[in-house]
């Protein structure tokens, strides 16, 4: 069981935004660490800055989609996107078999990212509205991300449990908010296809049949006529066979 300490400040621990800078899935997480949106190592790479520099940086930075839907540019691209960004992100979506779907729901992972780096941002910060904001728009994506498979529920907890350390300082209210949040996370889960185990389970069956066949056949010759090697050419030509690729 998790407990919550006041003085602990656990959304305060760097290693929780590591974390969820980790649980980026697919080309959505590449194309963010390329083109640098998240830049939570750049400034130790050449000049490091008074501890206080960082934070009045990001609070020049909180035009936060998450708060304020980003103006649509000329060129179709949202705000937030620079030019070059955007027809990145735009060319990775093309390889994806639904382009257009795929964009938008990278664009509002990458955001999601984006956003709980601001949050993160504005720990010491004496703005702790603006704070609260972020985390409260945060706590609302969570199943949507759980729900898309780019973050884990072991993650989304965490990520649960930190928002409301910061958002609720009384110990049994917050414990009580967290408990109801992660009984929504149940519903936001992905929950098997009814279809695709039927098909898995079909494909099984017929590749158990010709195994069995296969492995008769083997048993039945005698022993000098046994090749090792063909049984496995045998075994490996059947699940090419049912499954169209080798497991």
């Amino acid at each position: 069981m998790i407990t919550y300490e006041q003085e602990t400040k656990l959304w305060q621990r760097t290693w929780i935004l590591a974390m969820v800078l980790g649980a980026g899935v697919g080309v959505g997480a590449w194309w963010w660490q390329t083109h640098g949106m998240v830049q939570v190592d750049e400034p130790a790479v050449s000049k490091p800055a008074p501890v206080a520099k960082p934070v009045a940086k990001a609070t020049q930075k909180l035009d936060s989609a998450l708060l304020v839907p980003p103006q649509v540019m000329e060129d179709g691209r949202p705000a937030d996107f620079t030019p070059e960004d955007w027809a990145a992100l735009k060319e990775a979506m093309s390889k994806t078999a639904n382009p257009r779907s795929e964009l938008e729901r990278v664009v509002k992972y990458l955001r999601f990212q984006k956003g709980f780096e601001q949050w993160q941002s504005l720990q010491d910060s004496p703005d702790a509205g603006k704070r609260h904001q972020l985390a409260q728009r945060l706590l609302e994506q969570i199943p949507e991300r759980v729900k898309q498979a780019e973050v884990t529920m072991g993650e989304a907890q965490m990520l649960e449990a930190a928002l409301w350390a910061d958002l609720e300082p009384n110990e049994e209210l917050r414990r009580q908010k967290i408990e109801q949040a992660q009984s929504a996370l149940n519903g936001a889960t992905p929950q098997p296809d009814a279809e695709q185990q039927a098909r898995d389970s079909a494909l099984q069956k017929e590749y158990k049949r010709r195994e069995a066949a296969i492995l008769a056949d083997f048993q039945a010759r005698p022993e000098s006529q046994r090749d090792q090697a063909k049984l496995e050419q045998a075994l490996d030509a059947a699940r090419v066979a049912v499954y169209g690729r080798k497991n």
